[in-house]
């Protein structure tokens, strides 16, 4: 993940600040983070700015409720978390694009914000999910069989395909929305340390972790990027965890930043006793530079 989320730091800046944002700006002006990739058409450094600008508009179109489990029936947060970290395992099998995983599990949170799901169907929603966004984001996604058989064929194919067409009716078809892959993307790079591998993976680490936990719902995308980066950014010894170019780019203030870093903390403290133990295995080999080994920065809990 560390290395896609170098490769869309590089192609990812930041809108336009207000208020004292703005005056600061001026005094101080942001460098041209894009500048280097203005000759790289894979880069889209002509348009970044307009697509991240779409981004926050769009947005809160997106936002599920916070409480949404509570108006299911048959199904809880704790089930939805054993979902997510199964999905995963089968993510990393496929050898699926992070932003796959990101949609997947946003896809899941949508439907079951607006749609009555039996406990027998949980695993149905997660596979479907995850066909779509492959689907949406991979150049070769995994075919329907595929899916079949990682859920140990408790749904044949016709079943998948149902549910494929009812979620996509039930989303309106809305698949382009921003997750918190996409702004870490572009955060990394205004902060100047997308090119650190390890400390790239210690936030892909905290931002998958964050999926698993339903509480992590509260936040919005950018919340939870920025927050995720602030809390990494400690973690590695950076002087200043929420420097000026990483606020502009993020468009929130340090004070609303430390209130989610605060729970991406909590989330990291718990994750070694937890019983779901999938993004930590994965994180802990050296392919991802063990970046579940690094120790939370508990300071960030005192400030």
């Amino acid at each position: 993940m560390s290395t896609l989320l170098q490769a869309r730091s590089e192609a990812s800046t930041a809108p336009h600040a207000t208020g004292q944002q703005r005056a600061a700006g001026r005094r101080s002006p942001l460098p041209d983070i894009d500048a280097v990739d203005r000759a790289n058409p894979l880069a889209a450094a002509t348009y970044v700015n307009d697509i991240y600008k779409y981004y926050r508009r769009v947005e809160p179109l997106f936002r599920v409720p916070a409480d949404y489990m509570a108006r299911q029936a048959d199904i809880n947060e704790k089930m939805r978390a054993i979902l997510v970290d199964w999905l995963v395992e089968v993510h990393l099998k496929f050898k699926l694009m992070p932003e796959t995983l990101f949609l997947t599990v946003s896809l899941i949170d949508r439907y079951l914000a607006v749609a009555q799901v039996a406990r027998k169907n949980l695993q149905l929603v997660g596979v479907t999910a995850m066909l779509i966004a492959a689907k949406y984001e991979e150049i070769w996604a995994p075919e329907v069989r595929d899916f079949v058989y990682i859920s140990d064929k408790a749904y044949d194919r016709a079943q998948i395909l149902a549910m494929e067409r009812k979620m996509l009716a039930a989303l309106d078809y809305q698949l382009t929305m921003p997750t918190s892959y996409q702004y870490l993307a572009r955060l990394l790079k205004a902060a100047g340390v997308h090119y650190e591998k390890p400390l790239a993976l210690f936030v892909a680490y905290c931002a998958e972790l964050c999926l698993v936990d339903y509480g992590c719902l509260r936040f919005s995308s950018t919340e939870m990027a920025a927050g995720v980066m602030y809390v990494a950014m400690r973690a590695f010894g950076k002087s200043d965890p929420y420097p000026h170019s990483l606020m502009r780019h993020a468009h929130k203030r340090r004070e609303d930043v430390l209130h989610v870093a605060k729970e991406v903390v909590r989330v990291l403290q718990r994750a070694p006793s937890s019983s779901l133990q999938a993004v930590c295995k994965k994180y802990a080999t050296p392919k991802f530079c063990e970046a579940s080994a690094v120790a939370p920065p508990a300071a960030v809990l005192d400030e």
